[in-house]
């Protein structure tokens, strides 16, 4: 995320020239970051689904879907994606417009 930060200073300037505000580009990035790992807990859970019916399917057994995990692993991508995403979006927001749209 810090490096997104970094190449879209010139659109971060642009928003806050604008009219958009900290807040704005601030949640611009969270959302962003945990938009990203969610979809990256909704390949893991397609893909363990898919292999676990493979296995299954060799093993002539059946299938285990655990809610609880499922839902766990969720709730923890959110919460790593915004972990993750806090930092570069404080950056982002605290950026001068001014100097943002001369960065080169």
């Amino acid at each position: 995320m810090l490096v997104s930060v970094n190449e879209r200073t010139k659109e971060i300037g642009l928003i806050k020239a604008l009219g958009g505000t900290s807040r704005d580009v601030r949640m611009q990035f969270l959302w962003e970051s945990v938009l990203i790992s969610l979809i990256g807990a909704l390949v893991g859970i397609v893909a363990g689904v898919l292999l676990g019916n493979i296995i299954a399917f060799f093993l002539n057994s059946g299938l285990v879907l655990l809610w609880g995990w499922i839902i766990g692993g969720i709730v923890l991508c959110s919460a790593v994606g915004l972990a993750a995403g806090l930092y570069p979006a404080y950056k982002a927001s605290k950026l001068d417009p001014i100097v943002a749209l001369r960065y080169e």
